[in-house]
């Protein structure tokens, strides 16, 4: 057990694969805390197994636990399996992300008085892009039920809006699955819908609106606890297959929650297609443009009824 002079006990779940020299970053970012984590469990899904390759990360406090087949979900759930008794706070980090050395201090320190509402919070993803457009790009997204202004927020066509980053402590209707920190029981309760495959797609947001709907909790952003994403690039290959899967899911989502639309998806589907189409012009972006015909490409899957998963590595 570490002593740390806070009363909760933070564990945090790593779902990696093939990603060892990413993995490397993060760890060496949760070793270099002014607070540690209590417990990390690193979970792995690579094709050959990584332990070897974080052996010196490896302690008491540190284990790897072996998941295959891979697979986003089934790696968070089985993350879960493996807490220690004592933990209270259990959350995931995606293994292409780096937290800042005070970030556990400051997350630690939110809960330590936080409102007994609150059941998840985030860490605050400081290099994600910022949104900007102008008026024509605001007219479009509220046209084809994109976004209405707000951070955080959950459209009734299935469509999430950015949580971050924050200028101050945010609270949202959703929370980044691979920056999360929740009360352990949420944990114990609830997990991670396997339909979603592979890499997965919007299984985050799937995630927080089960809680919310079953638990009256409020959901964060934390200001000061700080991290960077560092996502490789996406394969060029691949971008048809992206843009058809997202499409599937975010169908799979809006389905299953009564709150939403399927008019409104379809036709916020249909703006996120042409608004890649759009933006493939100026840019040159071969990705975008075939992402967009994955898109079309998904809108008639779901018409045929003809849902299916993919266990693709869409980045490099």
């Amino acid at each position: 057990m570490i002593l740390t002079g806070y009363k909760h006990k933070l564990a945090l779940i790593i779902p990696t694969r093939n990603r060892a020299i990413l993995l490397t970053k993060l760890l060496e970012s949760l070793k270099n805390q002014t607070i540690p984590a209590d417990q990390i469990i690193v979970v792995d899904g690579s094709d050959e197994p990584i332990e070897p390759n974080i052996r010196e990360f490896l302690s008491s406090s540190v284990t790897c636990v072996r998941v295959f087949p891979p697979g986003l979900t089934r790696q968070r759930n089985a993350g879960i399996q493996a807490l220690g008794a004592d933990i209270t706070l259990a959350g995931y980090l995606d293994d292409d992300m780096v937290l800042e050395k005070d970030a556990i201090e400051a997350m630690l320190h939110f809960w330590e008085s936080c409102p007994d509402d609150v059941g998840g919070t985030s860490f605050n993803i400081t290099n994600n892009p910022v949104p900007r457009s102008g008026l024509l790009g605001k007219l479009f997204r509220r046209a084809f039920c994109l976004g209405d202004g707000r951070q955080g927020v959950i459209l009734r066509s299935g469509i999430c809006t950015a949580v971050s980053p924050v200028l101050k402590d945010t609270y949202t209707e959703w929370l980044s699955g691979g920056a999360t920190v929740w009360r352990r029981h949420i944990l114990d309760e609830f997990k991670y819908d396997e339909w979603f495959e592979g890499g997965a797609y919007v299984e985050d947001v799937d995630f927080s609106l089960t809680v919310a709907s079953n638990y009256n909790y409020r959901l964060v952003v934390l200001r000061d606890a700080k991290a960077q994403h560092y996502p490789p690039p996406f394969n060029p290959s691949k971008c048809h297959t992206l843009g058809r899967m997202v499409t599937q899911q975010r169908y799979h989502f809006a389905r299953k929650h009564q709150r939403f639309s399927v008019g409104r998806f379809y036709w916020a589907t249909f703006g996120v297609a042409l608004g890649l189409f759009v933006s493939s012009i100026p840019r040159r972006s071969k990705c975008d443009f075939l992402k967009a015909l994955g898109s079309l490409m998904g809108l008639f899957d779901v018409m045929r009824g003809n849902l299916f998963q993919t266990d693709s590595e869409f980045r490099k």
